[in-house]
């Protein structure tokens, strides 16, 4: 059925003045449970699949010029012993590109494709597809970061074969709850605008500030500001916040959460139940932002991941 022309004056109306748009359609509480335990399990995969943050092995900063990577303790970078040769090749950056070259007898596959090279233009994650230097169960990620003006060059290495995904910690979560699903209105701003953010290695970083959500929660109106990290090329909004339950039970410095495009109407979903810790919960090999200043909810958002480190199990809080 199509909806009568004062329903579309109506919704227009609270469109243009800047009011609350008519509620989304309702979720059945069972099939949104589903759904946070099919999230749950791809949230495993994300930390302890092969391309998860658990199997990162190492990160290093490197100058410009050539920097020798291997498995010999005389490499700048290096890589285990049992997974690369002794000299597996270097990193050269130069001032318009960043090349990898093998070492002789050394042939890497580069993005997947089948045909075996020697040499390969290196993609930061700051361009949209990142270039993957892959060697046996090796993969070696070039990163760019700013810090306070100036741009750092690194590499991120991964093994699929990490012991540590053998044996991976259970994550557990508060109990799903739909209340803690909510509607949100998303206000970007009138123009561009950025700010300044600190990281877990102190890099402070200026990065895209492109709106609000706004939102109620326990009966009072929240707002949260969205950032966007320079190299993350996903549509959906990129939420960073703090709230009473890190000081214990969620991880200290931030927990994130992915919120869809927003309607026509401005209309969006948190659903804090898909909160989640970011990367530095998991791995020294990371560069994970923190909130900007207000994205801090005074109350106890009890949804969503728990901090790994917290060992103290409550009787009636969450299990795995």
């Amino acid at each position: 059925m199509r909806p009568s022309l004062a329903c579309l004056i109506s919704i227009a109306v609270v469109a243009a003045c800047g009011g609350e748009p008519p509620p989304l359609p309702a979720v059945d509480v069972a099939v949104h449970r589903d759904s946070i335990d099919r999230w749950h399990n791809a949230r495993h995969l994300g930390i302890y699949g092969p391309r998860g943050w658990g199997a990162m092995v190492g990160m290093w900063w490197i100058e410009p010029g050539a920097t020798a990577i291997g498995s010999d303790s005389s490499n700048a970078m290096v890589l285990p012993a049992d997974r690369a040769p002794r000299r597996f090749g270097t990193i050269n950056v130069s001032a318009d590109s960043t090349w990898f070259a093998a070492a002789p007898g050394v042939t890497v596959t580069v993005d997947s494709l089948p045909d075996r090279v020697t040499t390969a233009r290196m993609r930061s994650d700051l361009q949209p597809k990142a270039t993957i230097v892959r060697y046996g169960s090796l993969m070696v990620h070039y990163i760019v970061r700013e810090d306070r003006g100036k741009y750092f060059h690194g590499i991120r290495v991964r093994d699929t074969l990490n012991p540590a995904l053998a044996n991976p910690k259970p994550l557990r979560y508060f109990p799903t709850d739909i209340a803690w699903r909510v509607q949100a209105k998303y206000t970007p701003l009138p123009r561009p605008d950025s700010v300044s953010i600190i990281g877990v290695l102190g890099m402070e970083t200026r990065m895209s500030y492109e709106g609000n959500l706004t939102f109620t929660l326990m009966g009072e109106r929240r707002s949260l500001m969205i950032i966007r990290e320079p190299e993350d090329h996903g549509k959906n909004l990129f939420v960073m916040f703090t709230d009473s339950t890190s000081r214990k039970e969620s991880y200290p410095s931030t927990r994130y959460v992915s919120v869809t495009p927003p309607d026509s109407l401005g209309r969006t979903v948190i659903d804090f139940n898909k909160a989640y810790n970011p990367p530095c919960a998991f791995t020294p090999y990371s560069t994970c932002p923190f909130p900007p200043r207000g994205n801090d909810l005074p109350l106890r958002v009890e949804a969503g991941e728990w901090n790994p480190h917290y060992v103290e199990i409550v009787a009636g809080k969450p299990g795995s």
